[in-house]
């Protein structure tokens, strides 16, 4: 398999999985210098799977949403190929692969977030959301009428929302809505009842439980404890799809 790797400077990679080693647990793990060179105060931001959408949809902390047309990532990726202008639109926070009839969810580190069309982002890239003072974005999700999301803050605590609950902007650019009660959000996938959730923190803690096993609400509400953190503090999330094959 292969990753898309993006960076907080607007550049994109591809990763080949077996570049990386598989180690015990507790491992000190390795630097990913030999199939990515970063720059000085350049840092991963997103690594996605190489397929997975007819799109990636790329978000910067200041809210600018653009498109990436699969093929642009594939085998032929210059390495270092810029999608999103930082210096405009600030770093990039968030990657995810989208379909053309979805809709994008973006979610600020205040836990405001908008839902609308991705067949209304331009060619150029659009505005995704309005954001208040001192907020960035910090997640970008594809999504359906039917999706849930879950949504953590950095304190280990989490909810599912549901999209039926959260209504869509017919446009981009629109002023943000209350997603989660968080000090500060951490992360944020789609999920269903058949996917498993992992929560990292800062200090490589990892959990993994079913998305079922957390509450789904159609409200604002503060979420239910994830993982037990002692000075510690959650840093991302994300889920894999756990699918259970029936013997012959």
């Amino acid at each position: 398999d292969t990753l898309v790797a993006f960076t907080n400077q607007g550049r994109t990679f591809r990763l080949p999985v077996a570049s990386i080693s598989q180690t015990p647990v507790r491992a000190k793990g390795q630097r990913i210098n030999s199939s990515i060179t970063l720059r000085e105060d350049e840092k991963i931001v997103a690594l996605i799977p190489d397929s997975g959408g007819e799109h990636i949809a790329i978000v910067g902390e200041r809210g600018w949403v653009t498109l990436i047309r699969a093929s642009f990532v594939g085998k032929n990726l210059i390495p270092g190929t810029v999608y999103l202008d930082t210096k405009k639109h600030g770093p990039l926070a968030a990657a995810c692969w989208a379909n053309r009839d979805e809709d994008l969810f973006v979610v600020t580190a205040q836990g405001l977030a908008i839902r609308f069309p991705l067949a209304r982002v331009s060619a150029s890239g659009s505005l995704g959301i309005r954001l208040e003072r001192d907020d960035s974005v910090t997640a970008i999700t594809s999504v359906q009428e039917e999706s849930g999301v879950f949504l953590i803050g950095d304190d280990g605590k989490g909810t599912i929302r549901l999209m039926s609950g959260f209504a869509a902007n017919k446009n981009p650019g629109g002023g943000g809505k209350k997603a989660i009660k968080a000090t500060r959000l951490a992360g944020m996938v789609t999920v269903d009842g058949e996917t498993d959730i992992f929560v990292i923190s800062q200090h490589s803690k990892i959990i993994r439980f079913t998305a079922d096993e957390v509450p789904s609400k159609t409200g604002v509400v503060q979420g239910v404890n994830c993982i037990a953190l002692r000075g510690d503090e959650v840093v991302a999330c994300t889920a894999s799809r756990n699918i259970k094959t029936e013997e012959a």
